[in-house]
């Protein structure tokens, strides 16, 4: 199983992607959090292989949240995505000294979240 965690303050994108990667795979343990709180819990007791977080959330922004379990999702050796709406040149600046995270558009092709997975089962199996 693929543990994987969205992030997400908005029920309707959390749901729609969890319903979307679920539609394709079956080996996925898909976690998800509202806020960054949430999410920083999920990983210190779970090991990722896989987070997707927003940017723009109200209690915690995803990048504060990301550099809050840098140190643990390098240990699990977990893929990391950031994706926000706006300002993504600006996300990337931000994560320059964190070379696993991409920064992704939120309003990117869902199939990318497909490839995200495929790639991952490329990478693990070899």
């Amino acid at each position: 199983m693929i543990n994987l965690l969205l992030v997400d303050d908005n029920f309707s994108v959390r749901d729609t992607l969890k319903d979307f990667l679920e539609f394709f795979y079956n080996d996925l343990n898909i976690f998800m959090a509202k806020n960054g709180k949430e999410a920083i819990n999920l990983v210190e007791n779970n090991k990722m292989d896989i987070v997707i977080s927003d940017q723009m959330m109200p209690d915690m922004k995803g990048s504060d949240f990301l550099a809050s379990v840098i140190d643990k999702l390098r240990a699990d050796k977990a893929w990391i995505y950031i994706y926000s709406g706006q300002l993504t040149e600006e996300l990337r600046i931000d994560f320059k000294d964190y070379g696993e995270v991409k920064v992704i558009d939120k309003f990117t092709n869902p199939m990318f979240f497909k490839e995200i997975i495929e790639n991952y089962k490329v990478a693990v199996t070899n």
